[in-house]
């Protein structure tokens, strides 16, 4: 787990570093108005994203059929034809959808982004299958390598185009890079196959999902998809930006900590002591995160939106914060939902997210009385708090985990927010500097305090340290006796 999460750790580090450098190069290149139109083609391929949603990826990593070359390449099958259905949705809604937005001089560019899901279901799965055996290179691979080249490619290609079409080429490109990578790195061919029973089992596992995903389209992009309907294109610019900011801590830990901690509570589902030993650590570290995430933001989220976005985006800070405050409860519920996917259970996933549609509801009068946006992120706040609680209840009535496993870190989550709001009210200078050095004691305070409270995170850190210097001093020790020897 160690090796596996250092090695997922560094890649999304290099991803989402990637990220933010070409989303600075396009900010500052770009008018707010192209950013809306960004936002808009993304929102379109998130709502028709049906093979992402059924998350076969996760099936092959769950089921223990999962190295068996037929269920793989009945998988294949399945995530292929749910990559050609997508593909139809978006070439048959495109012109309603552009419509809709008042976009109708940009269908072409709606059409276009059906690439994206087909390529998706070219995309081999091999690399999920290694994840089993905590090989998590080629997934790292898949993912970062297409970063990395779009990345290089932003600031000649926003410079030359000028326009939204950079952002489009960058996606589309992304996308193919992704599918090709995925075969590079497989170490079995890409094969299909038809077997009925197989697919069944496919569409058993990924349904839920599949509704779950849909119901994650109205967490993540409803919001979006109201604003772009009442605000102004350069709203919406500042909305995706402040959403980019806030969500991608939440993204990284979710791509870590579920990719690296389902398998090894899969492998111990059977051993309730042991499931609820790992499980309540789980919740911990996660907590940690998110008191973390919330404190930075709170305290620091002006300067660093500053800085990295330019100016014209420094109104975006309050509302960050309000949606950091709302992903920490999502960063929360990555424990209890991995925890029920390690036991096959789909279901705890959709119906936590169909509470978090809640949040939604509340936002459709903020957005007809268009109210200061960040009264949206408050209603999805509220929603993610009522979507843990749901997860936990039904991980306590389906399996047996107590509440309190969780809802402890998740307590003391809250008493640190709003301790950081109360600092940032009281304390925090009115100089850049000043307020990094605010941030920086803050995360470094609440790390302090989860040390003290939670004695078995405590120590598994410290053993974990350990573990890592006596790691570090036999390479140390096998680099000098290999320099003696030579």
């Amino acid at each position: 787990m160690l090796g596996g999460s250092t090695l997922l750790g560094s890649a999304e580090i290099i991803n989402n570093g990637c990220m933010f450098l070409r989303n600075m190069i396009l900010a500052r290149l770009l008018s707010k108005e192209d950013f809306g139109v960004a936002a808009i083609l993304a929102l379109v391929v998130s709502l028709f994203e049906l093979t992402g949603k059924m998350s076969f990826g996760q099936q092959v990593i769950q089921c223990k059929a999962g190295d068996d070359p037929k269920f793989l390449e009945s998988t294949h099958t399945c995530q292929l034809l749910t990559g050609i259905l997508d593909t139809a949705l978006i070439l048959l809604f495109s012109y309603p959808l552009a419509r809709w937005f008042g976009m109708g001089a940009h269908r072409g560019a709606l059409m276009l982004m059906a690439i994206i899901p087909l390529c998706a279901g070219f995309t081999s799965l091999e690399n999920c299958r290694l994840v089993r055996h905590l090989r998590f290179a080629p997934i790292m691979l898949t993912d970062t390598v297409p970063q990395i080249m779009i990345t290089l490619a932003a600031w000649p290609l926003a410079a030359w185009l000028r326009d939204y079409r950079a952002i489009l080429s960058l996606l589309l490109v992304k996308a193919v890079f992704s599918m090709i990578t995925s075969h590079l790195v497989a170490e079995r061919s890409y094969r299909l196959c038809w077997e009925p029973r197989l697919i069944k089992e496919n569409l058993q596992f990924g349904w839920p999902l599949m509704v779950s995903g849909f119901l994650m389209f109205g967490v993540f992009q409803g919001d979006r998809m109201l604003v772009a309907g009442t605000y102004s294109l350069a709203d919406l610019g500042v909305y995706a930006v402040a959403a980019t900011i806030a969500m991608t801590p939440g993204f990284v830990i979710f791509r870590i900590a579920g990719t690296v901690t389902l398998p090894v509570l899969a492998q111990v589902q059977g051993d309730l002591p042991k499931f609820r030993e790992y499980y309540r650590l789980f919740a911990q570290v996660m907590a940690l995160c998110s008191a973390v995430f919330v404190v930075g933001m709170i305290l620091g989220g002006e300067p660093a939106i500053t800085l990295l976005f330019g100016k014209k985006y420094g109104s975006a800070a309050i509302l960050a914060s309000w949606v950091m405050i709302g992903q920490a409860f999502r960063i929360l519920r990555g424990a209890p939902n991995c925890a029920a996917m390690a036991h096959g259970d789909t279901v705890n996933t959709m119906s936590s997210n169909l509470w978090r549609l809640s949040g939604l509801a509340l936002a459709v009068p903020v957005v007809l009385l268009k109210l200061d946006l960040y009264w949206v992120a408050i209603a999805g706040g509220v929603g993610e708090l009522l979507a843990l609680i749901a997860s936990l209840v039904r991980l306590r009535m389906k399996h047996g985990i107590p509440l309190h496993d969780c809802l402890y870190p998740a307590c003391l989550v809250v008493a640190i927010a709003l301790a950081a709001c109360a600092a940032q009210d009281a304390l925090a200078p009115g100089y850049t500097v000043g307020k990094l050095a605010l941030t920086a004691a803050g995360c470094a305070a609440s790390i302090a305090v989860f040390g003290i409270v939670f004695g078995r995170l405590r120590q598994a850190s410290i053993s974990l340290l350990l573990d890592v210097s006596l790691k570090l001093k036999d390479i140390k020790n096998s680099r000098c006796k290999g320099a003696e020897t030579a």
